[in-house]
């Protein structure tokens, strides 16, 4: 401890300083100095740092990108359109058709044939031949269209223009040739549920060069000649090739 006494009253300014310099020296050794000899003292105290990712771009901040300009889809010219223009290029005689109209109606007719041969009378081919026979541009337009309109007609039509199919022969009055109207010659069966069956052949003069009348029969079977001028049949169903 330190001992303070009073000065005297004539002494007072002095003694204030000589107490303030005591109470700061008692202060310094009250706390402490730091060493000299301390490193941990001496050295300046190390502060954590807290490290700092980098910063992403934002989608944001960077540049948009130019969009893409989509390609146009090419537009298919529809085969009907297609049919008639190459009508018009071609310039097909087809009398009041356009030529997809001439075709479909050909194509609905096969359908037609395939679906009820007996009714209709005439095979397949033989339908799209007589087509092609009623316009003078007729197998022109068929040729074309058959494949684009109903391309599973396509074979049958190769037959017709061909001229190697089928005919076949209803009630009627038919001329013996190789034209798509005329019957080729050879020989013809009817089968079925037959009644009140007449046929005939007849030469160019009109001579009757064969007939028959059937009451009941289940088949018949004629043979003509390439000499015959026509054929004739009445009520006797349906006649197809014998091979």
């Amino acid at each position: 401890m330190f001992r303070i006494s009073f000065p005297p009253p004539g002494r007072k300014r002095r003694v204030g300083t000589l107490l303030a310099v005591v109470c700061a020296s008692t202060l310094v050794i009250v706390l402490g100095e730091p060493s000299g000899d301390d490193p941990a003292a001496a050295a300046p105290r190390a502060t954590r740092s807290t490290p700092v990712e980098p910063s992403q771009p934002s989608a944001e901040a960077s540049p948009a990108e130019p969009s893409a300009t989509p390609t146009p889809t090419p537009t298919r010219t529809p085969p009907e359109q297609r049919l008639d223009d190459l009508w018009h290029d071609k310039g097909w005689n087809l009398s009041d058709y356009s030529a997809s109209e001439f075709v479909q109606d050909a194509c609905d007719m096969a359908d037609q044939t395939d679906f009820l041969p007996e009714q209709v009378g005439e095979s397949v081919p033989q339908a799209l031949a007589m087509r092609a026979a009623s316009q003078k541009s007729g197998a022109e337009a068929l040729r074309a269209g058959v494949p684009l309109l109903c391309p599973k007609w396509t074979k049958a039509l190769k037959k017709s223009l061909s001229g190697r199919y089928d005919r076949w022969i209803t009630d009627d009055t038919y001329d013996i040739g190789t034209s798509p109207a005329q019957i080729p010659p050879g020989a013809y069966r009817t089968e079925g549920d037959i009644a009140d069956c007449y046929w005939e052949r007849t030469a160019a003069n009109g001579d009757i060069i064969d007939n028959g009348l059937a009451n009941v029969a289940r088949k018949i079977t004629v043979h003509i000649s390439a000499t015959d001028s026509t054929f004739t049949s009445e009520g006797c169903g349906v006649w197809t090739p014998v091979h």
